[in-house]
């Protein structure tokens, strides 16, 4: 379907709105300021569009159930008057049959009826005086009450089995002519009177009701019937429903008018909205490739101050480092430096995480290697001691005092003498030989700026062929997780390495990378997760 697009000189939103029918489809014009070209959309479309916001879908919904409603309640009148209006007339014609029938002298009748046995036995009413004077009541009182169709009697004919017509209340005389496809209710309910249900006939629509006559004994000798013509009734029902779904139409048109200018409005703004935030999320996504940019370079740096795995190997035969950070760069580092025959190792824990703590990690870094190679401080506690003096000195610089600093396990391991010697601040060591388990304490203290401050205290191991020495930081242990969701704790901890001590050291760190992420499962990384473990 092609339509052609015209500018659109003045805006007026009764002009612009238009709802055309081109080959069964509702084609909307969307208005627009006088500088656009309109925007057609099929109806299918904008109903799509229209569901596609909250705020329209809501409104829409809204709208059609108003319509929904008005259509129930409109019908349902229609119906409802129909019903009340069938009602009323059967209870009309059964006041009328039944006191008449009652006022009736049926031992009269019956003898008129004795006297003339015969079909058309009487063609006037002027023949018979008591025909000519039940007719003449019959006939007033289908008058009095607007009853729009003659009142006649029925005789039964038991041995027949056939209605006879009896006496009317019209001009018309069919004394003693058969009644054609009587109803069954006549039979059935002859001694107490009853109604027939609505019927069609090819004359309209009926309804009937009858009531028997009796003679002096209480014997049934005929039944009075009245029917009325119900198909006029019918057609002012018809009338007024017709009347009552054109109102509602017009006022559905404009509503729908009103509803789809707002849905469009709506949608405008929306779709203006829709255009600010894709211009905001383009100048995110930008801003974050160029944070994600600086971020990967500086893992770069960061990469470059650890110690390699062929440096390790070139000096342990056998060990491992599980290192994940929490986000791409980390608060935790490990570090290592042989000098002649002794080798520094640490396990350090900055504060913070993430670019913060990388920053941090790489002036703590720089101060154990000034401290081991500029200073040639050999004590690892003398050497935690200058480290803290370089790393508050450092943090002092600005206006603000930073109290910034780190968590460490450091060791000396003379590898000639098989000595060990330890000195942490807040993070222990774990020593694991001939399947003993020993941990060194570690100095309640960090490094960096801290209030009545101590010096390290070092401690000398004399380790043996084989034996195992783990440094880690706190970050393992603190994982939430679990069926719980608690931490994995520091005595957790230690009895999973007491279990992956047996193992080699490249499937002790499966085993440990396994537990921590099989702990955690859908939950996020809380800490930078840093452990070292080494067989000397």
């Amino acid at each position: 379907m092609h339509l052609t697009q015209r500018k659109i000189k003045n805006f007026n939103p009764l002009h612009l709105f238009l709802i055309n029918l081109i080959s069964g489809e509702f084609c909307i014009l969307i208005p627009l300021p006088p500088n656009h070209q309109p925007e057609f959309r099929t109806m299918s479309n904008l109903i799509v569009t229209i569901f596609r916001n909250s705020t329209t879908r809501i409104m829409f919904i809204i709208y059609l159930l108003i319509i929904a409603l008005s259509s129930f309640f409109l019908i349902f009148g229609y119906f409802d008057q129909l019903a009340l209006q069938e009602e009323g007339q059967y209870r009309k014609l059964k006041a009328v049959v039944s006191s008449i029938a009652m006022e009736m002298d049926g031992d009269e009748i019956n003898s008129l009826m004795k006297a003339y046995p015969e079909k058309d036995g009487i063609t006037t009413k002027e023949e018979n005086g008591i025909y000519r004077k039940y007719s003449v009541i019959m006939n007033r009182v289908v008058k009095y009450n607007n009853i729009n169709s003659p009142m006649y009697m029925l005789v039964y004919d038991a041995n027949k089995k056939i209605f006879e017509y009896g006496i009317r209340s019209d001009e018309n005389v069919y004394f003693r002519h058969r009644y054609v496809n009587y109803p069954d209710v006549l039979i059935t309910k002859m001694e107490i009177g009853g109604t027939i249900p609505r019927y069609n006939t090819e004359n309209g629509t009926w309804i009937s009701a009858f009531y028997p006559i009796r003679t002096s004994d209480g014997k049934v000798i005929g039944l009075l019937e009245a029917d009325e013509d119900f198909t006029s009734f019918i057609e002012e029902v018809r009338s007024q429903f017709l009347q009552g779904a054109i109102v509602m139409l017009i006022i559905v048109v404009i509503m729908s008018v009103f509803v789809l200018m707002y849905a469009r409005k709506v949608l405008r703004i929306e779709e203006e909205q829709k255009a600010v935030l894709e211009e905001q999320k383009m100048t995110i996504e930008r801003k974050n490739l160029n944070i994600n940019a600086s971020i990967n370079y500086a893992l770069k740096i960061q990469s470059a101050l650890l110690p390699s795995e062929g440096t390790f190997s070139s000096l342990f035969e056998d060990f491992f480092i599980f290192y994940q950070p929490k986000d791409i760069v980390s608060g935790d580092f490990y570090w290592m430096e042989q000098i002649g025959d002794d080798i520094y190792v640490a396990v350090a824990d900055c504060t913070g995480h993430g670019v913060p703590g990388a920053m941090v990690s790489v002036i703590c870094s720089n101060a154990l290697n000034r401290v081991v190679k500029e200073m040639q401080m050999r004590n690892t506690g003398e050497i935690l001691d200058h480290v803290t003096d370089v790393v508050t000195e450092h943090f002092s610089k600005g206006d603000d005092r930073m109290r910034d600093g780190m968590d460490i396990a450091f060791c000396r391991i003379n590898m000639k003498t098989m000595v060990l010697e330890y000195s942490g601040a807040n993070n222990p060591v774990y020593i694991v030989s001939n399947n003993e388990f020993q941990s060194l304490p570690s100095c309640r203290q960090p490094i960096g700026e801290y209030p009545n401050r101590k010096q390290f205290h070092s401690v000398k191991l004399q380790l043996k062929l084989g034996d195992q020495v783990y440094l880690f930081s706190d970050g393992y242990a603190d994982q939430f997780g679990g069926p719980a969701g608690k931490k994995f704790r520091s005595q957790k901890f230690r009895e999973l390495i007491k279990t992956a001590a047996d193992l080699p050291m490249n499937e002790q760190c499966d085993l440990l990378e396994r537990c921590f992420n099989e702990w955690r499962k859908d939950l996020d990384q809380v800490d930078d997760v840093c452990v070292l473990g080494i067989r000397v």
